[in-house]
């Protein structure tokens, strides 16, 4: 168990209204108690209290798995198939003190077993991922490395790929190698999205049947873990001489990456930096095609707080990692963008994480 987030989390729940946080399996049980059971329809998961206390409720099946992850001190309640999961909750949460409560629950909760629960215990269920995200915000010196790490694993990745790319060439191809390299790197968990052509102008594409013709844009957005901490990095090359206004579209995204970057510092206020990047795109009319966030904070998952977005009316503070991903997506015809993760380090300095060149590539 990791104690000390946990303990953070326990002081927060009362200025965000919890009585207690539901935590079901995924990566916030994975991260906080080191173990994530498989997920199934049977209700299950984490209860920690305001006030301190904690208890497990799962089914059978699942009761000696967590017994050996989670410390003594914390009871595990269980249900059997044949009983009825509702009623069983409902006695221990009222045993707990919870009967009509407000519990904050985690990114993985089931909507169909907490609304059955919050019908028959007059409980209010309310969205705690924000919360959970919060208390791990603020990255430690060895996290701070890990990142680093992480990140050194995407840059090698990219010089080697660059050889492979190439007329004909399929996405396919490109996506395999970049998660056999990773692996073999000593990245885990390796993830990557590869767009040839008119895909890149997708920006959370998810199919692979691009091939590279002639003259082609590759945009390759990818990462993975080291000792649990993500790295997430894109690039976009092109093979053979781009068209003016392609050329003129990458520069734009190029400046914008560069001009946010540029702003992060403790105390930048983070509307700005999603405000700047667009500013620049705008000079040639290209802001609105940026339909998404201009980042996101990175850590133990792909995507955490603090969301570089105007929305996310904050400031930034040591520890606190995040993309700077703009990008120009003209739906059906291209697609360009450039990603870095971004750090305040524990001496109140930017570091940007990715080293792997900027500059138009082609190959």
């Amino acid at each position: 168990m990791r104690k000390e987030y946990v303990d953070r989390l326990i002081r927060m729940m009362p200025e965000a209204g919890f009585d207690a946080v539901l935590i079901q399996p995924g990566e916030e049980l994975q991260f906080l108690f080191g173990a994530s059971p498989m997920m199934c329809e049977r209700f299950q998961g984490m209860i920690i209290k305001a006030d301190g206390k904690m208890f497990y409720f799962c089914n059978l099946l699942y009761e000696g798995q967590m017994r050996e992850y989670l410390p003594d001190d914390i009871a595990i309640y269980t249900w059997f198939d044949n009983d009825d999961m509702t009623d069983i909750v409902s006695r221990i949460f009222k045993e707990q003190g919870l009967e009509g409560a407000t519990v904050g629950v985690n990114a993985s909760a089931q909507a169909f077993n907490v609304l059955d629960l919050a019908d028959a215990m007059n409980i209010r269920f309310r969205s705690a991922k924000a919360l959970i995200e919060e208390i791990r915000i603020h990255k430690t010196p060895e996290e701070m490395q890990a990142l680093r790490d992480s990140a050194a694993i995407t840059d090698k990745v990219f010089t080697e790929i660059l050889p492979k790319i190439h007329p004909g060439v399929t996405e396919t191809e490109l996506q395999d190698f970049l998660l056999t390299r990773m692996a073999e790197l000593g990245g885990k968990s390796p993830e990557c999205i590869v767009g040839i052509g008119a895909n890149a102008s997708y920006p959370h594409y998810i199919d692979n049947k691009g091939v590279a013709g002639d003259r082609d844009i590759v945009l390759m957005d990818y990462g993975c873990t080291y000792n649990g901490l993500y790295s997430d990095m894109t690039r976009t090359v092109f093979i053979g001489e781009p068209e003016e206004r392609i050329r003129e579209a990458y520069d734009l995204v190029l400046r914008a990456n560069l001009a946010a970057e540029d702003m992060v510092k403790p105390g930048a206020w983070v509307p700005d930096l999603d405000k700047k990047a667009r500013e620049v795109l705008d000079e040639k009319g290209y802001a609105h095609t940026l339909i998404n966030r201009l980042g996101h904070g990175v850590g133990y998952t792909i995507h955490e707080q603090p969301e570089i977005k105007q929305s996310d009316r904050r400031k930034l503070e040591p520890g606190m990692a995040f993309s700077i991903e703009p990008g120009i997506y003209m739906t059906g015809d291209f697609g360009i963008r450039i990603e870095d993760v971004v750090m305040i380090n524990d001496k109140g300095e930017r570091e940007v994480l990715n080293h792997s060149d900027k500059n138009m590539i082609v190959l």
